[in-house]
């Protein structure tokens, strides 16, 4: 009986150098592609990485320059003591102003104040963020020491991109120099609160004719809600509207867990007599 063919050894061997020798040249091939691609990536790298490094250098030559540029903020608490005595109204130690006011401001105004040194990044991405979808200026993501840079350096103007920037320094500026509650307290010294009332002194009198001291949670609940927009919130022209205000800084104030919620229901409930009264007869008396 005819056998098939049996290939010889050697004939083998041949074949798998040659299987060998043709994988081996692939992978030379491979190799060489491979090295030259990561030849150029580097290439990239490199250049993006000095990029990045002269993007860093110019931002940083510029925020130097922009950081001496703004004022210095060591005179800060006896201007706005200078501000109070030329308005006439009272200076209020931080001691002398219940705490549950400083609570309030904080809940409605920079929940996160004690947390941040003087720029709020998440605030700022948020208030950026509705700038870009708006297409121009319409969220300040301010945090109250930058509110407070704004109304002592930048006449209460920070509506274009320098003004900003002007902003964020000072605030930062203001912390490394001031404590949290220095800070609040210049702020509640020279805010207004609307009606003619500048700093938390003079406001309390204006509608409650009481100090600092003396507000209850009700009461600073709402001159809190006054410092966004003090026309519109005014309660002796919009009571309804001032009152749901309030509301908002209770609802704030339970969240971030300075009251209960029962206290913020009481408060909310609470009957609110302000020191002037008007009649219906003489709606044009002040509103």
């Amino acid at each position: 009986m005819h056998q098939p063919d049996v290939p010889h050894r050697a004939d083998l061997a041949i074949a798998a150098r040659e299987r060998l020798h043709d994988l081996l040249h692939v992978w030379e091939k491979l190799s060489r592609e491979i090295r030259r691609r990561l030849h150029a990536h580097r290439r990239a790298l490199k250049i993006l990485i000095r990029l990045a490094v002269g993007i860093s250098v110019v931002a940083t030559t510029l925020l130097v320059i922009a950081w001496n540029a703004t004022p210095s903020t060591a005179d800060l608490a006896n201007w706005v003591r200078a501000q109070d005595a030329r308005e006439h109204v009272p200076y209020t130690p931080f001691s002398a102003i219940t705490p549950i006011m400083a609570h309030a401001l904080v809940a409605i105004e920079d929940e996160r104040f004690y947390q941040h040194h003087g720029i709020d990044t998440i605030g700022l991405l948020r208030a950026a963020w509705d700038d870009l979808r708006a297409g121009r200026l319409v969220e300040g993501g301010s945090t109250l020491t930058g509110q407070l840079a704004k109304n002592a350096y930048l006449q209460g103007n920070d509506r274009s991109v320098g003004r900003k920037l002007e902003d964020l320094l000072l605030a930062v500026k203001i912390e490394r120099r001031y404590s949290k509650s220095q800070i609040l307290e210049m702020y509640l010294n020279l805010v207004y609160f609307g009606d003619g009332a500048y700093g938390i002194g003079a406001a309390t009198m204006r509608y409650f004719g009481i100090l600092p001291s003396q507000l209850d949670l009700a009461q600073a609940a709402l001159l809190a809600g006054l410092v966004q927009a003090p026309s519109a919130y005014d309660p002796y022209c919009h009571m309804r509207i001032a009152r749901m205000r309030q509301e908002a800084v209770l609802a704030r104030m339970v969240a971030d867990g300075y009251i209960t919620a029962a206290q913020g229901r009481a408060a909310g409930q609470k009957t609110l007599t302000l020191r002037l009264t008007f009649t219906a007869s003489t709606p044009d008396a002040y509103c």
